[in-house]
């Protein structure tokens, strides 16, 4: 059965160095704050910030030999300690931030989904007008469907804290590695005040960033087993179908999807996955638009480029453009990379799609106010890329004298 290992040592002799490698992961993790430090620090602080990101994961790898042994062999207590610790630090911070109020002093992504699956279950529109408690609901209808067993038991924001759980112990069976495991899953909560805050405040880009990486997962695994029952894998697309139609940008990751299941298992078995996939998706979607085109609120959110439509009347559809055109030079280039270390490449990939839009968003910005502009941000959007970035170059914090040639026997299986 092929297995997934994204992180697998020399599997392509195309990939970049190691310490290339990690000092990308380390930019790809500090972005998403770069907007709050700016805001508080000015430019001088989003360099610093960004130097101890940097000077952290080397120093994790550095020290990675000698914590390795004991991080496996307390692995549980570890997890059971730091499940526990955002557990209470959630119930205490939690309701204080959310005591803030008012606009742009604290997030209502988890009011929103709140009011949001509360209203399909009165069968009525998840998408509401906007009003004190939430203002317009910016996402697709699949994340209320996945929110709402959280919603049933007190609130939305419980669901951050089961999917790190989930990726944690994806990142084992991934890596085949607990200590490393469990160093990639709380490194964005160590490392990213966007990442900290987005867990206070209850929203959804954390679980949402993981749970599209873990369907993907899922899925191009269940469809690379040639044993694998079609009940099963017509299940791995109905999930990550739904995970697709949580934010409209997901869908870019179309062709790059595509073209792992087409390397995996011939064109025939990746056009009916993939037709699958954007069944599920559309299916969960469309009727919630036709119901209400007008008040389809996931529409609204290119208000948010209004400002830079202003100045660049081009800017946003050209966001777009880049975004898709990027997703289709990724689908050609997983169609070329060796089978060894495929999968590894199509998380990369996957980071440079969601990731597009928020760079571009950045440089119009900077160009619109003439100085370096990191104020997209705020909005914590870069989150949604982070836990695919951990799957492709998660392995890089690993300590290289701890590969033995076990490790490199569990590259990829094509």
């Amino acid at each position: 059965m092929p297995r997934l290992n994204p992180d697998s040592p020399g599997a392509s002799p195309d990939d970049a160095p190691p310490a290339r490698d990690l000092w990308t992961l380390a930019l790809l993790l500090a972005f998403p704050s770069t907007g709050f430090i700016q805001k508080y620090t000015g430019l001088a602080g989003v360099a610093v910030y960004v130097t101890g990101v940097i000077v952290a994961l080397l120093l994790i790898k550095r020290f990675a030999g000698h914590g390795a042994r004991w991080l496996g062999r307390y692995f549980g207590r570890l997890t059971i300690l730091g499940m526990a610790g955002l557990i209470v630090g959630f119930a205490v911070l939690h309701p204080l931030e959310d005591g803030r109020g008012g606009s742009g002093k604290s997030s209502d992504r988890d009011e929103g989904l709140n009011l949001a699956v509360t209203r399909m279950a009165e069968g009525l529109s998840p998408y509401y007008p906007q009003n004190p408690e939430a203002g317009p609901l910016s996402v697709l209808p699949g994340a209320a469907v996945l929110a709402a067993p959280f919603v049933a038991l007190g609130d939305s924001s419980y669901q951050n804290m089961f999917w790190l759980g989930a990726f944690l112990f994806a990142a084992c069976y991934v890596f085949k590695d607990r200590a490393l495991a469990l160093v990639v899953t709380f490194a964005p909560l160590a490392l990213s005040p966007a990442a900290q805050f987005e867990f206070i405040s209850g929203g959804d880009l954390i679980a949402n960033g993981i749970y599209m990486t873990l369907f993907l997962l899922l899925a191009v695994e269940t469809w690379s087993a040639p044993d694998a029952p079609w009940p099963r894998r017509w299940l791995a697309c109905l999930l990550l179908g739904v995970a697709m139609a949580s934010r409209p940008n997901f869908i870019l990751l179309t062709p790059l999807l595509a073209a792992v299941l087409c390397r995996r298992t011939g064109f025939t078995k990746a056009a009916t996955g993939i037709t699958l996939v954007m069944a599920a998706a559309i299916g969960i979607t469309l009727p919630f638009y036709l119901h209400d085109p007008q008040g389809f609120t996931p529409f609204l959110a290119r208000q948010k480029l209004a400002v830079i439509d202003h100045s660049l009347p081009w800017a946003s559809k050209a966001m777009i453009g880049m975004t898709a055109l990027t997703g289709i030079l990724g689908g050609v280039a997983l169609l070329l990379h060796p089978l060894g270390g495929l999968n590894r490449a199509f998380f990369r990939w996957c980071t440079w799609v969601t990731l597009c839009p928020m760079v571009c968003a950045v440089v119009s910005f900077s160009v619109i106010n003439q100085h370096l502009d990191f104020s997209f941000n705020r909005d914590r959007y870069g989150l949604m890329y982070v836990f695919f970035a951990l799957l492709g170059w998660g392995g890089m914090v690993r300590d290289n004298r701890r590969q033995t040639g076990g490790d490199a026997a569990n590259d990829e299986l094509g």
